[in-house]
């Protein structure tokens, strides 16, 4: 995750639980008297949260895939352009193999 995110989910965490301890001190909210009322005290709670993390991880995902994607094409047009490199090596040599059988020949001049 990005460090802007990053900062941005923190902040937003902080504040939603900031919001829920006041409620509950100036609100006058009682404390959960049996163990379910806790679990649905701490679900109702966290919800949320859990989901705008999800929300986020899924956002930030998508920007690295499409990072991914940006990278992959930019190696492919860097393969492209090693192949065409190649090519004119390869033209290169053959004229080069083609100048030393040359001069390998013998050349007869009749007189």
């Amino acid at each position: 995750m990005n460090q802007k995110s990053l900062n941005w989910g923190i902040g937003i965490t902080v504040v939603w639980l900031a919001v829920i301890v006041a409620f509950w001190v100036f609100g006058g909210l009682q404390s959960p008297a049996s163990l379910n009322e806790l679990g649905d005290f701490l679900a109702g709670i966290f919800a949320p949260v859990a989901f705008f993390w999800l929300i986020l991880g899924y956002v930030q995902q998508g920007q690295q895939l499409e990072q991914n994607s940006r990278a992959i094409k930019l190696q492919a047009e860097a393969l492209n352009l090693q192949i065409y490199e190649f090519k004119k090596l390869v033209a290169i040599q053959d004229k080069q193999n083609l100048d030393i059988k040359m001069s390998v020949k013998p050349k007869f001049v009749f007189k």
